[in-house]
C-alpha cells in the first residue's frame, strides 16, 4: 500500500515542507500492514486487495474498462471476502491518519522550538505571537490590550453527538501505534524492537471486533469526554496560558493575564434533546465522576510539589500560615506522624502531603445521592478552600525575589488547573427541547387546581400573559408537586433540582447554562424561568435559536425577553450577562448552506444591538459541528468572520463528538487547536470595536444569493416530488440510524418525519455517499443568478471574495466539500434505489447544481481547480481518494445485498450488516468526516 511516488509530488507543491518524514512513516505502515494481511489471511486476500487498489486508481483516471472490472470484482465478493477487503481499506486509513497526525505534531514541535530559539524568524501562521505582533503593528496601545484581556473569556463545550464511530478498544490501539511512530526518526528504518511491536498491534487492529455489541451507554460518553482532559487538557492549559504570557511580556511588557481566560463546559451527560438516557441520575452521576477525575489530577500534582518543596526549615522559615496549616492537618490526620518523624525539618513537605490524603479522603466522599436528595440539608464541599488555602499560604512564603523559582513550574501549573478546571472539570449545561417545557407546564397547571386550561392550545401572547400570572403570585411547594408529578414531569424537575444542589454542594461554577432547544418566542424562555423558580434554582437561561424562522425572528425574541420586568430581574441578579446560542446545524438543515450562513452573520450584528440598548452584556454560543455543513472547518477563521459577536470578549463554542479524538488526543495537537482558537478570539475582539459598513453593492449581493440559494435548496427538500424517498433510498441513512455509535437516536421524538431528524445523521449520510449536499447545495444556482443580473456582478463578487472574511470563509469551505463531493461515486448509490427513472431525474438536478457551483466558485476564485489556493489540503484529498473508492463500491454492493433480503440465514444478514459498518468506518476515517 506504499504511495511514496505520490507523495514525492507534494514536495514541488509545498517546497518549505519536508514530506519525506511523512512518505517514509506511510510507506512503513502501510508495508507492515501489507506483511500482517499476508500472515494472517494469506497471499491471495492481499492479491485482491493490491488488484482492487490499483484499479480504483486507474477508474480515477477515467478508463472504463478498470471500472467495470472494479465494479465486477466487487460484485463477486463473499460476505467474508468483502470484509477482509473493507478492513484493509479502514486499517489502511487509520493508519494513515496516524502518520499524518505524527508529521503535523512534529512540524509543530519544530516550530515550537524555533519560536522559542529564533524569535527573530517568521512567526508561524495564527499563533499567539501572530495575533499579538499584528495587534502591536495596528499601534493598539497597551491599555487597550489590557482590557481586551481583562474581557476575554473564552469556553469550549464538548459534546456527544456523534460519539466517536470507533470502538474505545480501537481508539486505545491506534493511540498506542502512535506513540511508537514518535519515537522514531524514520531517517533509517525503524529499529527490529519498534518495528516487532508495531507489526503486533496493527495484526491486533486487524482481527479486533469493529462493532460495538451494544450501543453505548451516556455515562460511557462523559467517561470518554473526560479522558481528553485527564490525558492532554490538563497539561496543555498552562502551557497556553504560559505561552500567551510569554508573548505579552515581548510585546507589551507589564500587561498581566488573568488566571482564567479559557475554560471548558460539556453536555454529556446534561444534553436531554430527545435523549431519553440522560435521567436525572444520570446527571448527577456526571458531576461525581467529573468530581472525582480532577481530585485524582490534583492528587498527582500533590505528589510531585512534596518531592519539589523538600525544603528546609532552616534554610527558609515557614510564615505563621504554613506553620498553622501544619498543625492543623497533623490534628486532621494522625497517619501523618510517620511522614512527620521522617521529614521533621521539611514543614511544606509535610503541609503538601497532609493535603494529598485530603483530597484523596475527599474522592467518592460526595456521591450522585447527596446530589439526589433533594429535600434535605447539605453541607459546601471545602476540598477546593482547602487546596486554595495551602497553595495561597506556599506562595506567600516563597514570593521573595530569591525563593520565587519554586512558584514556577509544578506549582504553576497546578494553580493555574485549579483556576481553570476547579475541582470539577467542565462546567455542565443542561439542554431540553421547548416543546418539553410545555408539557411540564401544563401538567404542574393540573396539579395545581386548573385541569380546564390547555396550555399548549393557547397562543403566544396567552401563553405569556398566563406565565405572568404564575410568575407574580405564590409558587407551588417543591415537595408536594415533586411527589404527585409524573415521572415526565419529575425527569424535568429533576436536573434542575440536581443543579441547584450541585451549586450549593460543589460550587457554582459546576453548572453552566440551560439551553432551550427549538425557542420560538417568549414564552418557551419564561416556561423555563417558572421551573427554575419553583426548584429555586438560579442558572443561565439561553435560547437557542435553529430554524431559519427563529434566527430571523430572535431580535424580537430578545428584545421581548430582556423587556419583561420579571425576567431583566431575574438577569440582574446574574451580573446583565445573556447567552444566546445559535444552531448552525438545524439551521443548514433547514434552509441550506448559504442561506444559513448569511442569517448567522447578520443575526449576530441584531442580537448584539438589543442587548446594547439593554445594557445587557450579549454572550453568543456557536452550535457548530465537526463537518462544513454544521459549521465546522478552521476554528480561527470561523471566529474572525463574525461581525459583532465578540465585542464583549466572550465566546462559547461546541466542541462536537466527532472531532474530539482528532483535535484533542495528543498534547502538541490540542496545543495547536487551542492556539489559533485564542489567536481568533484576540484579533476578533479588537475587530469587533472598529465600525465596518458593507458597501450597499455587497449588501444587496449577498441578500440576492441567501434568496435563491433558499428558493433552490428548499425546491429540492420539499417541491421536488419523492426527494426525501430518494435521500432515504440512496444513502445508508436507514442503516447508519442502526449503528451503535452513540446513546442518542436519530430522530428527537418517535415521529420518525424530517422535520425531528437530527441534522447530524442527516450530514452524515449524504457524506457517505460523497454527494456531501449539505455543504454547498444552492450557491451555483444562487450565483449563477448573480452574475448574469449585471456586468458588474462578477467583478463584484470578485471583490467580496477578496476583501470580505466572511464571504470568503463562506466560498472556502464549500470549496472543501466541493472536494469531497464526487459525482461520479454519488451516481453508483442511485442504483440502490426502487425507481431507477426518479432517481436519475434527481440525480441530474444535483449533478447540475454541482456543476453550476463549481464553475462559479471557479470564476469568483480565479482558480482553474477547486482549492488551487490550497494546494496540500487539495492533493491530500486527491491521493486518499483512489482509497475511499473500494469502500463506497463495497458498502453499495453490501446495501444492496442487506435490502434485497436474499440472505437465507439471520448470520449472513448479520455479517452484511458488519461489512456496513465497517465500510461507513472506513469512510469516515478516508475523508475525515462523519456528521
Amino acid at each position: 500500500m506504499s504511495v511514496r511516488k505520490q507523495l514525492s509530488s507534494l514536495q514541488r507543491i509545498s517546497p518549505e515542507h519536508d514530506f519525506s518524514l511523512l512518505s517514509r512513516t506511510i510507506h512503513f505502515l502501510g508495508d507492515t500492514l501489507g506483511k500482517v494481511i499476508t500472515q494472517l489471511e494469506g497471499e491471495k486476500i492481499l492479491s485482491i486487495e493490491e488488484t482492487i487498489r490499483k484499479l480504483a486508481k486507474e477508474s480515477r483516471k477515467g478508463k472504463e474498462e478498470a471500472t467495470r472490472k472494479l465494479s465486477d470484482i466487487v460484485r463477486g465478493l463473499d460476505i467474508d471476502m468483502a470484509y477482509r477487503m473493507a478492513m484493509a481499506f479502514t486499517c489502511y486509513f487509520e493508519l494513515v491518519n496516524l502518520a499524518e497526525e505524527n508529521y503535523r505534531v512534529r512540524i509543530l514541535m519544530k516550530r515550537r522550538i524555533n519560536q522559542l530559539n529564533h524569535p527573530q524568524k517568521a512567526i508561524p501562521k495564527e499563533s499567539i505571537e501572530s495575533a499579538i505582533s499584528q495587534l502591536k503593528k495596528a499601534k493598539v496601545k497597551k491599555e487597550e490590550i489590557q482590557e481586551i484581556l481583562e474581557k476575554m473569556e473564552i469556553v469550549l463545550v464538548f459534546t456527544a453527538h456523534p460519539t466517536e464511530i470507533k470502538r474505545q478498544t480501537i481508539l486505545n490501539k491506534l493511540c498506542e501505534i502512535s506513540s511508537y511512530l514518535k519515537k522514531e526518526s524514520f531517517n533509517s528504518k525503524p529499529s527490529p524492537a519498534i518495528h516487532s511491536t508495531v507489526e503486533r498491534l496493527i495484526a491486533s487492529l486487524w482481527l479486533t471486533e469493529r462493532s460495538r455489541s451494544k450501543n453505548p451507554q451516556v455515562l460511557d460518553e462523559v467517561r470518554t469526554g473526560l479522558w481528553y482532559f485527564e490525558h492532554t487538557l490538563w497539561d496543555v492549559i498552562p502551557e497556553l496560558h504560559n505561552e500567551l504570557q510569554r508573548v505579552l511580556d515581548i510585546y507589551y511588557p507589564g500587561v498581566t493575564l488573568k488566571p482564567k481566560w479559557i475554560s471548558f463546559g460539556s453536555w454529556i451527560g446534561g444534553d436531554r434533546d430527545g435523549n431519553f438516557q440522560v435521567t436525572t441520575k444520570t446527571t448527577a452521576t456526571t458531576f461525581i465522576l467529573q468530581r472525582n477525575l480532577a481530585l485524582r489530577k490534583v492528587s498527582q500534582s500533590l505528589e510531585r510539589l512534596s518531592e519539589i518543596f523538600s525544603i528546609s526549615s532552616q534554610r527558609i522559615p515557614p510564615t505563621k500560615k504554613v506553620i498553622r496549616l501544619l498543625n492543623e492537618k497533623l490534628k486532621s490526620f494522625p497517619s501523618l506522624k510517620e511522614e512527620y518523624e521522617r521529614y521533621p525539618n521539611e514543614p511544606y513537605r509535610l503541609v503538601l502531603l497532609a493535603l494529598k490524603k485530603e483530597v484523596e479522603n475527599s474522592i467518592n466522599k460526595i456521591s450522585e445521592n447527596d446530589l439526589l436528595d433533594f429535600f434535605h440539608d447539605c453541607k459546601p464541599d471545602t476540598t477546593l478552600k482547602a487546596i486554595t488555602e495551602v497553595l495561597e499560604a506556599l506562595k506567600e512564603n516563597f514570593d521573595a525575589p530569591q525563593t520565587r523559582i519554586f512558584l514556577e513550574g509544578e506549582f504553576q501549573k497546578l494553580a493555574q488547573c485549579i483556576e481553570v478546571f476547579g475541582i470539577h472539570i467542565f462546567s455542565l449545561d443542561i439542554r431540553q427541547h421547548s416543546a418539553i417545557h410545555e408539557e411540564a407546564i401544563e401538567e404542574i397547571l393540573r396539579l395545581n387546581g386548573h385541569p380546564e386550561i390547555s396550555y399548549a392550545l393557547l397562543d403566544e401572547k396567552e401563553k405569556v400573559g398566563l406565565l405572568n400570572k404564575l410568575l407574580e403570585g405564590p409558587l407551588p411547594s417543591l415537595h408536594s408537586l415533586y411527589n404527585r408529578a409524573s415521572d415526565k414531569l419529575k425527569e424535568v424537575l429533576g436536573p434542575i433540582l440536581v443543579f441547584s444542589r450541585s451549586i450549593a454542594i460543589l460550587g457554582k461554577e459546576v453548572c453552566g447554562c440551560y439551553l432551550i432547544s427549538m425557542t420560538s418566542g417568549l414564552s418557551d424562555i419564561l416556561e423555563v424561568l417558572y421551573l427554575c423558580k419553583i426548584c429555586r434554582c438560579s442558572i443561565d437561561i439561553a435560547p437557542l435559536f435553529e430554524t431559519l424562522s427563529d434566527l430571523k425572528s430572535s431580535p424580537q425574541t430578545l428584545q421581548d425577553l430582556l423587556s419583561h420586568p420579571l425576567y431583566r430581574k431575574y438577569l440582574q441578579e446574574r451580573s446583565d450577562k445573556q447567552i444566546v446560542m445559535l444552531g448552525y446545524s438545524d439551521s443548514n438543515k433547514d434552509c441550506g448552506y448559504m442561506t444559513s450562513n448569511w442569517w448567522l452573520f447578520q443575526i449576530q450584528e441584531k442580537l448584539h444591538e438589543v442587548c446594547r440598548v439593554h445594557g445587557v452584556s450579549l454572550v453568543l454560543f456557536h452550535g457548530r459541528g465537526g463537518t462544513i455543513a454544521r459549521g465546522g472547518g478552521p476554528a480561527a477563521k470561523a471566529i474572525l468572520a463574525q461581525p459583532k459577536g465578540l465585542l464583549e470578549g466572550k465566546i462559547r463554542i461546541t466542541e462536537q463528538g466527532e472531532v474530539l479524538s482528532t483535535r484533542y488526543h495528543d498534547f502538541d495537537i490540542a496545543f495547536r487547536i487551542l492556539e489559533q482558537t485564542t489567536y481568533g478570539v484576540l484579533l476578533a475582539i479588537h475587530k469587533s470595536r472598529k465600525k465596518t459598513i458593507l458597501p450597499k453593492s455587497w449588501e444587496k449581493t449577498i441578500e440576492c444569493i441567501a434568496e435563491e440559494s433558499y428558493r433552490a435548496y428548499t425546491h429540492l427538500l420539499h417541491q421536488e416530488p419523492d426527494f426525501l424517498r430518494f435521500w432515504q433510498e440512496v444513502t445508508p441513512i436507514n442503516e447508519i440510524g442502526s449503528l451503535k455509535i452513540a446513546s442518542r437516536p436519530i430522530f428527537r421524538f418517535r415521529l420518525n418525519n424530517f422535520e425531528d431528524l437530527r441534522a447530524i445523521p442527516w450530514v452524515f449520510s449524504w457524506m457517505q455517499t460523497r454527494f456531501v449536499i449539505p455543504g454547498w447545495y444552492g450557491i451555483g444556482s444562487s450565483l449563477k443568478k448573480v452574475i448574469e443580473t449585471s456586468p458588474k456582478a462578477l467583478s463584484i463578487l470578485q471583490k467580496m471574495y477578496e476583501k470580505w472574511t466572511f464571504f470568503q470563509t463562506v466560498i472556502d469551505n464549500a470549496q472543501l466539500s466541493l472536494a469531497k463531493t464526487d459525482i461520479d461515486i454519488a451516481r453508483l448509490y442511485c442504483d440502490l434505489a426502487s425507481d431507477k427513472n426518479l432517481a436519475q431525474r434527481i440525480f441530474s438536478i444535483i449533478e447540475a447544481e454541482y456543476k453550476k457551483t463549481v464553475e462559479t466558485i471557479l470564476k469568483i476564485t480565479l482558480q482553474n481547480n477547486i482549492l488551487d489556493h490550497e494546494p496540500i489540503l487539495q492533493r491530500s484529498i486527491q491521493l486518499r481518494n483512489p482509497y475511499v473508492d473500494p469502500l463506497n463500491y463495497i458498502q453499495v454492493e453490501m446495501i444492496k445485498r442487506n435490502r434485497a433480503g436474499q440472505p437465507p440465514t439471520a448470520l449472513e444478514i448479520d455479517k452484511i450488516k458488519s461489512v456496513i459498518e465497517l465500510t461507513i468506518n472506513g469512510i469516515s476515517a478516508g475523508l475525515r468526516n462523519t456528521g
